[in-house]
């Protein structure tokens, strides 16, 4: 893009506003709808080296979904925790978008540029992964002007081609197998509370959030599964699978279900598979 052009998008980026916001981890508070009311979740289960409850970030709470950049410069699970946590935005804004939901994609799209890769940048440049803020406001751009769905699932690939790209750089000991599985617990744990906060508001941004949460997690076990059973952790792939046709029932797509599942079967059954990922190497 040209310097204007980009004055320009970003101009139209920062009018896109979120209305629901989401901090997860020890103690989590929930900011739902316009008016701002807060409303305390439950504690949740978070792994030693688990990305929630940071300090810095929006709010004072580490960020959307518990994003921390001081853990993230160090931590490979708090790296990649981040990185789901903006392609989670973008899978659930692509099938908003297909939905017909051009404007709900757009905040979707928008969200993690100010909230997520703004508090990460100087961690992605100490890490070498390539920038890709103008892929991602390219995507809520096109969205803001109606492009064809073809241009909008192309801009979407393109962020989270870049997304795997900077997973290569994790810190520590990188994205290992056991990093990346507990991930999936971190992630589904975070869209089965994410979901309790959507039954306490009409709008439909905070179905959305979980939804995306959701697909980003079962996007991650489809590629782990199978890696943990062919490393002989088949109780752990079977968890997985099991936490994950859970969550299913909850997100059965961009609209709000009429018929919801209970909370606390959600909150149960990502405790457990939290609980067996927190085995593995």
């Amino acid at each position: 893009m040209t310097d204007s052009t980009s004055d320009v998008s970003r101009a139209r980026l920062h009018a896109v506003t979120r209305r629901t916001k989401l901090w997860l981890g020890l103690g989590a508070f929930v900011t739902i709808g316009a008016s701002d009311t807060l409303v305390q979740a439950a504690p949740v289960p978070t792994s030693p080296q688990a990305g929630g409850g940071g300090e810095g970030g929006e709010g004072g709470e580490g960020g959307e979904g518990g994003v921390d950049a001081a853990r993230a410069a160090g931590d490979p699970i708090a790296f990649l925790l981040a990185l789901d946590v903006v392609a989670a935005h973008y899978l659930a804004g692509r099938r908003a978008y297909d939905a017909g939901k051009a404007a709900a994609a757009a905040e979707l799209f928008a969200h993690p540029i100010s909230e997520i890769y703004a508090e990460l940048e100087p961690v992605f440049e100490a890490r070498g992964v390539p920038p890709f803020r103008e892929a991602m406001e390219e995507a809520s751009t096109l969205a803001l002007d109606k492009a064809p769905v073809g241009r909008i699932a192309d801009a979407v690939d393109r962020v989270i081609a870049a997304l795997a790209a900077a997973e290569a750089r994790a810190p520590g000991t990188g994205a290992t197998l056991g990093v990346r599985a507990r991930v999936v617990g971190e992630m589904a744990d975070r869209a089965a509370l994410q979901y309790t906060a959507a039954l306490r508001s009409s709008e439909d941004e905070p179905y959305l959030d979980g939804f995306g949460l959701y697909l980003a997690a079962r996007a991650r076990a489809e590629r782990v599964a199978p890696e943990l059973e062919r490393a002989g952790h088949q109780a752990q792939a079977a968890a997985m699978r099991s936490g994950l046709e859970t969550l299913a029932s909850a997100y059965t797509g961009v609209d709000r279900p009429t018929a919801q599942v209970e909370p606390g079967l959600l909150s149960a059954g990502t405790a457990r598979l939290m609980l067996v990922l927190a085995d593995l190497p």
